[in-house]
């Protein structure tokens, strides 16, 4: 079990301009985000590792008519109630495995299914019942026998009021450009000379990042809970120290169940988010804000927008003398969504409005991305371990609010970034495996200085609990 995806999420989108260091010290700006596909990676990772629990039987198309010419043939009973279950009829579907069960009462692989049924209906004394009858039945495999007890486990951490899951990697990346800077000397259109400090240059790091999430459940019949997270993310040059960077977000907030109906499964969270940054292992950012998020199911298609305004201040240091003119406020508007398609395949998709109001008005703007990515599980060939792979895409359009008279007093920036990459989750234990990321960004710009490209591919063991 991960920290869930809307946290992750927010963290990459509302960090986004830390990651902005000013490329000289006559310059005051370069569009950022160089981190965002690594953590955008990390969260669609962890979200399809949670997701497989309730996605293993939501793999056959219905066979209705088929069922009630021969509701006693096996077969189609099993097609017909997977199918159900993957249109969203759960009481359906769990009608049909009761029929299963009544005609064979010992087909370890039904009451799987009515087990994680009843997992996706909340029902959890219900579904563990289930998946421990599977466990007694002599017809189980390893690989259901392997999945009704991670069912157990999860189970039984869900009926505890207090829950506590989390993450953790650390490892080695390698880019071909750790600044995202330019690939040659440039003379600015100002007039000044570009800092040959901050042109592109290949490098290796060490990075760690980890996230933390607590619920608390009040027991009551809406469903309501109070949800805390932390996430942070650290990496350390092995030469160009000017680019060492240090993340902390904090959030935490009451989340109100407004409609406790399984299917729709409705829910309001306020929340209050602080967050901190080290750049150049110097104090950088320092942020205080909120905002609010909706959970809504339409169908198999899970729905998080949300909202949040954070203000944001900046502190000027030797690698950076203009970074206090970021100061300002930082305002997001997205919505996140994602289901299931086919198997173990799934998507995910987040599409983002921010705007950024510094108090240096060339470095405000408005921001406008989409990234979309598809978890594939999977089986390991060599044993029942679920690996997952997450091709993903993004763009983003960055539309600057003025020109800078330091870059060009002429031309207002207008930057187009495309991102790229896979990620591999491999697991080697219980709680410990392997992560691996392959990633390709590419900006273009209407000044030259901030067009750029880097390819990177990091990976290192990840613990989660």
């Amino acid at each position: 079990m991960g920290v869930p995806a809307p946290d992750l999420a927010e963290f990459t989108e509302s960090r986004q301009r830390d990651l902005k260091p000013p490329l000289s010290p006559a310059v005051g700006k370069c569009s950022g985000g160089a981190l965002a596909l690594l953590v955008w990676l990390a969260i669609c990772s962890v979200a399809a590792s949670a997701q497989t629990l309730s996605e293993l039987a939501r793999d056959v198309n219905p066979l209705f008519q088929r069922l009630i010419a021969s509701p006693a043939e096996i077969d189609n009973a099993v097609k017909y109630a997977v199918g159900t279950a993957q249109a969203g009829d759960i009481e359906s579907a769990i009608s049909v495995r009761e029929q299963l069960l009544f005609y064979n009462p010992g087909m370890a692989s039904v009451r799987f299914e009515l087990g994680v049924l009843y997992y996706r209906l909340g029902s959890y004394a219900m579904a563990r019942g289930y998946f421990q009858t599977a466990l007694e039945s002599p017809d189980i495999s390893p690989a259901l026998r392997q999945n009704c007890e991670r069912f157990i486990i999860a189970i039984n951490k869900k009926l505890q009021p207090d829950q506590l899951s989390g993450f953790a990697q650390t490892g080695l990346r390698y880019q071909t450009n750790v600044s995202a800077g330019p690939g040659q000397q440039a003379l600015l259109a100002s007039g000044r000379t570009f800092d040959s400090r901050f042109l592109a240059k290949p490098g290796w790091n060490w990075f760690g990042a980890f996230g933390v999430n607590y619920s608390h459940d009040f027991e009551n019949q809406r469903g309501d809970t109070f949800e805390a997270s932390a996430v942070g993310y650290d990496a350390q040059q092995f030469r160009a120290h000017q680019f060492d960077v240090g993340l902390l977000e904090l959030r935490a907030g009451p989340r109100f169940g407004l409609v406790s109906d399984s299917s729709a499964n409705i829910s309001f969270k306020p929340y209050v988010v602080a967050t901190g940054a080290l750049l150049a292992d110097t104090p950088y950012e320092a942020g205080i804000g909120g905002g609010a998020t909706l959970h809504a199911n339409i169908g198999p298609i899970a729905l998080d927008p949300f909202v949040e305004a954070i203000r944001d201040s900046y502190r000027s240091s030797g690698f950076y003398p203009l970074a206090a003119q970021f100061t300002g406020m930082l305002y997001t508007y997205a919505l996140q969504a994602g289901s299931p398609i086919y198997g173990g395949l799934s998507w995910q998709a987040r599409l983002a409005f921010v705007h950024a109001d510094a108090n240096y008005e060339p470095d405000s703007y408005n921001r406008y991305s989409l990234d979309i990515a598809f978890p594939l599980n999977f089986s390991s060939p060599w044993d029942a371990r679920v690996w997952t792979v997450t091709p993903a895409f993004g763009v983003s359009q960055w539309l600057y609010a003025a020109p800078d008279p330091t870059v060009d007093p002429f031309v207002t920036q207008r930057d187009l970034e495309w991102r790229a990459g896979v990620g591999v989750d491999i697991p080697i234990h219980e709680r410990f495996g392997l992560g691996l990321l392959l990633q390709y960004r590419a900006m273009s710009s209407n000044i030259p200085i901030f067009t750029m490209r880097d390819l990177s591919i990091s990976g290192g063991p990840t613990f989660r609990f």
